[in-house]
C-alpha cells in the first residue's frame, strides 16, 4: 500500500518555463547550450545544484565567467527564477488534502536562490511557503545528492525511514522515475506542466494495494 508521496518541483509543482530561464542567462552573456543544454546542468551550474559550490561561489564564477567584477545574488536569482512560470494554487491545495492519507516529500534537483523564493510566503498566492505543503523537503544541494543517482532516492528512504514499496515517485522525466523504479520505489511519469491531480487521484484509488 502507498504510504508515501514523492514529488518532483519543475514541471510537476510548477509550470517551467526553459526558454525565459534560458533567455535571462544569455542576456548576461551566458552559453545556455553548454551550461544548461539538453543534457542537464554541467560545469558550475552543476555543481551549484549539487552542493558542491555555495550560492556565493555561483556568483563569483558567474561574474569570471561573463568577464564582470561581481555577480550579484539578486541578479543570479532572477536568472534561476525565470524557471518558474507560475505556481497553479489548485496543486497545492491538492496536496494540502492528499497530507490527510499519505506522508509527503519534496524530492528536486535544485539551488539555493530558488528554494529561498520557494520557502517564503511569496511562492503561494494564499501566502504559504512550499514548507507548509510538506513533511520532509529533500533538496539536492543540501543532500549532495542529484537525480538520477540512485543514491538520491536510497538517502530519502533512508533519512525519513520509508519503505520503497510503500512509496510513489511523481516527476516529469522519464530518466528519474527509471532511476527511482530500480530502487524498489513506484513511479508515476507527468508530463511536463501537465495538471496530473485527477489521474494522480485515480492512480492511488485503483492502486491501493500496490
Amino acid at each position: 500500500m502507498i504510504k508515501n508521496l514523492l514529488f518532483d518541483m519543475g514541471g510537476v509543482l510548477f509550470r517551467q518555463d526553459t526558454d525565459e530561464a534560458f533567455r535571462r542567462f544569455r542576456h548576461h552573456g551566458i552559453d545556455t547550450d553548454y551550461y544548461m543544454g539538453a543534457y542537464g546542468q554541467k560545469d558550475f551550474f552543476l555543481d551549484l545544484e549539487t552542493g558542491d559550490i555555495t550560492a556565493e561561489e555561483f556568483c563569483q564564477k558567474m561574474a569570471a565567467t561573463i568577464g564582470r567584477e561581481n555577480f550579484s545574488w539578486e541578479e543570479a536569482q532572477h536568472c534561476w527564477l525565470g524557471f518558474l512560470k507560475d505556481v497553479p494554487v489548485e496543486r497545492l491545495r491538492f496536496l494540502e488534502t492528499l497530507r490527510n492519507d499519505y506522508h509527503l516529500c519534496l524530492a528536486s534537483n535544485t539551488n539555493p536562490f530558488m528554494m529561498a523564493y520557494t520557502r517564503s510566503a511569496q511562492f503561494s498566492t494564499d501566502g504559504k511557503p512550499i514548507t507548509d505543503y510538506f513533511d520532509t523537503l529533500f533538496c539536492s544541494y543540501e543532500m549532495k545528492k542529484y537525480k538520477p543517482n540512485a543514491d538520491f532516492f536510497t538517502y530519502i528512504l533512508q533519512t525519513d525511514h520509508l519503505k520503497a514499496d510503500e512509496t510513489l515517485f511523481i516527476d516529469d522525466s522519464a530518466k528519474n522515475i527509471k532511476a527511482a523504479e530500480a530502487v524498489g520505489i513506484h513511479g508515476f511519469l507527468v508530463a511536463p506542466n501537465e495538471d496530473w491531480r485527477d489521474r494522480l487521484s485515480e492512480h492511488l484509488a485503483t492502486n491501493t494495494e500496490l
